[in-house]
């Protein structure tokens, strides 16, 4: 229940700064400034997962690296990285709903949205293997949760990759 709590307070922040953010230049459509803020909670919340991914990286290069025991810091990190991949996947598929599958049904969705939705979904799966090792010995943890959040990075990378905007810093608004 406190996982719930945290992700829908951590959903509901990443809306209001991305509706915040889309005040100032939403279309003029019906749901020209939900796609808008929608857009720009997607790509504000990338920027949270950039931050947490990095310092994991960190945090668990140094662990392998000194060989200490897994500590509640690591611990940490590894859920609030799953726990933004999955909030920034819900985002998404909010946003693939809104702006491609409603308005032009599945069979008409184009073909990218679905590349790019399966390769996230793969990786916000991938993000919560971490409790597979959980009782495993500390070098075993650190080891596997550093390739974990590598293997995520480099599907992240496809999956934006896919799309036909691919990697830009901003959003296109």
């Amino acid at each position: 229940m406190k996982r719930l709590m945290v992700i829908v307070t951590l959903l509901v922040l990443a809306l209001m700064a991305g509706t915040a953010l889309a005040q100032d230049g939403a279309a003029s459509s019906g749901t020209g400034g939900m796609v808008t803020g929608l857009l720009h909670t997607h790509a504000l919340v990338r920027w949270i997962a950039v931050i947490v991914a990095v310092a994991a990286l960190v945090k668990l290069g140094m662990g392998v690296a000194q060989g200490g025991p897994y500590d509640k810091p690591a611990s940490l990190l590894m859920t609030v990285f799953a726990r933004v991949l999955g909030v920034q996947w819900l985002i998404g598929i909010i946003f693939a709903t809104v702006l491609y599958i409603v308005p032009l049904g599945f069979a008409n969705t184009p073909r990218h949205v679905w590349e790019h939705l399966t390769v996230m979904t793969v990786v916000v799966f991938l993000s919560e293997m971490r409790a597979m090792w959980k009782n495993a010995p500390d070098a075993t943890r650190y080891r596997n949760s550093l390739i974990l959040v590598i293997v995520c990075l480099v599907l992240v990378f496809i999956g934006v990759a896919l799309l036909p905007q691919g990697w830009r810093l901003f959003p296109v608004t």
